[in-house]
């Protein structure tokens, strides 16, 4: 005699599936732009400098990623004034890297036992959903369009006469291109902004004239940028639903994707910049 492997792949022998309820995942996706914030979204790759198996230590001195590991890209193919799965407009931004869609973000510090548990991991990190198209990978990123921050830096400065915006973990220029500047100074000097330099439409630094401090002066950079948020980990790394199709078969069911739901984090806390 044949023994029944122990095991279940579907319904109990004489039963059929019950008519049921599903919410219309368009309806979430309609939700989620309803109610959500437009963010740039670019895809992150693993860098291929990372050539040390042991460490997996990024060279410092890559173009691609800039010593990060990392690098991003515009997700899958779209293009500029292109259509989306609804019939939607697609904007991408001036780099090419990312494209514009919804995000409903939740911060994950309302409940105070969280940091008894968690500690400041929890710090400057939030829940976030996407529409079901837009499926998330670690380490994805979003940038806000329309949300500002207030964010401080030091700046080695160089003698150029202009601040460049030289990403993450390096002082020799602004970390985000700046909406706003509220104070530049080094130790013994205030910068006043359109008498010792301008803020470009681009968010640098430029010196007017002669203005500029010595090269190698330490300043203090204090205004507002545009938030950006760093995917860390999945609470949904996918999400199903079984449809009801139109006959009681099991058979006739089928999978469609639901939102996906991610937590992430403000990229500046993820290291010392």
């Amino acid at each position: 005699m044949v023994m029944a492997p122990k095991i279940t792949t579907g319904m109990p022998a004489g039963k059929k599936p019950r008519p049921r309820s599903d919410f219309s995942p368009t309806e979430f996706d309609q939700s989620i732009t309803t109610k959500g914030y437009r963010m740039w979204w670019s895809r992150a790759g693993i860098c291929p400098c990372q050539n040390n198996d042991q460490t997996d230590q990024p060279d410092p001195n890559c173009q691609l990623c800039k010593g990060e590991g990392r690098y991003f890209f515009l997700p899958d193919n779209v293009s500029d004034g292109g259509k989306d799965v609804y019939g939607n407009e697609v904007e991408l931004n001036d780099a090419g890297n990312a494209v514009s869609i919804y995000v409903l973000m939740t911060a994950m510090a309302q409940d105070v036992q969280l940091f008894e548990r968690f500690g400041e991991w929890v710090f400057g990190t939030a829940k976030v959903t996407t529409q079901a198209p837009n499926k998330l990978g670690y380490h994805d990123r979003f940038i806000a369009r329309d949300a500002e921050m207030v964010y401080a830096q030091i700046v080695e400065f160089d003698g150029a006469d202009v601040i460049p915006i030289v990403g993450s973990r390096k002082k020799t220029g602004l970390r985000y291109p700046y909406i706003s500047i509220h104070e530049l100074r080094s130790v013994s000097q205030v910068y006043k902004q359109d008498e010792h330099y301008t803020l470009t439409s681009s968010g640098t630094i430029a010196w007017i004239g002669s203005q500029a401090p010595d090269s190698g002066t330490r300043l203090a950079v204090h205004g507002t940028v545009r938030p950006v948020w760093i995917v860390l980990d999945h609470v949904n790394t996918y999400r199903d639903t079984q449809l009801a199709g139109g006959t009681p078969e099991l058979s006739s069911q089928k999978a469609e994707a639901l939102p996906v739901h991610a937590v992430a984090k403000l990229d500046f806390l993820l290291d010392a910049g």
